[in-house]
């Protein structure tokens, strides 16, 4: 046997003629499986400004989509070859608002991957570990700090710089987003990183002199 013989059998035989219907649903199964767990942690770590119902759906869908190809790959070597022709000249222009959200359809697509490829344990264990992980350190991340948008009215110019100093004497990292003045009062817009005592912070600056009103609402929009 030459040695281009020897190498066109060795890549041959890493191709499967037929494959059952029960090791494609079992595939397609524990990757729609692995697919439910990674929407559960995006549903509960998320923390972005605007929540995307179908970006849910597009989890499922991918993992369960990739576990499909790579099983057509598997099983016939020409099929994998126009198959990845035809994937490489595939672009997408949907524009992703939330850096997170692009880790977590690479998980999608790896974990649709490894289940198509009937590396199941690697995909049960690898979801699992990535899930832990994912949900410890953005849960973390979250009881830290929060975003808030802070809207205080006030009756003098002068008030606003006491609510400027109140930021700088307690750390509070912040960005002035609007101020309008009127004949009947003044009234800034805040965007400020607060952790679990955004309450104390309401009660201190309605103690301010010529203070009027304050209103704290919280910009995560995160599902109920």
């Amino acid at each position: 046997m030459s040695i281009l013989d020897a190498i066109k059998k060795s890549v041959l035989e890493g191709f499967s003629a037929e494959i059952s219907v029960s090791d494609i649903l079992f595939s397609l199964g524990i990757a729609f499986l692995a697919g439910l767990f990674i929407l559960l942690i995006y549903r509960i770590t998320f923390k972005g400004i605007s929540f995307n119902r179908s970006f849910e759906g597009t989890l499922l869908m991918i993992s369960t989509i990739s576990a499909l190809i790579v099983l057509t790959i598997s099983s016939n070597l020409a099929l994998s070859l126009g198959m990845v022709g035809a994937l490489s000249i595939v672009r997408f222009r949907t524009a992703i608002k939330e850096a997170s959200d692009t880790a977590f359809m690479f998980w999608a697509v790896a974990a649709g991957i490894t289940a198509g490829a009937g590396y199941f344990i690697l995909t049960i264990l690898g979801t699992l570990v990535i899930g832990f992980l994912t949900f410890v350190s953005l849960k973390l991340i979250s009881h830290t700090a929060s975003s808030y948008l802070l809207i205080v009215r006030t009756n003098t110019d002068a008030a606003l710089g006491i609510v400027a100093k109140m930021f700088v004497e307690n750390g509070i990292r912040n960005r002035v987003s609007s101020i309008t003045e009127n004949e009947r009062h003044f009234e800034a817009i805040y965007e400020i990183r607060i952790g679990l005592s955004h309450h104390k912070l309401v009660s201190a600056l309605k103690k301010i002199p010529d203070v009027t009103d304050v209103t704290l609402v919280d910009c995560r929009n995160t599902p109920i």
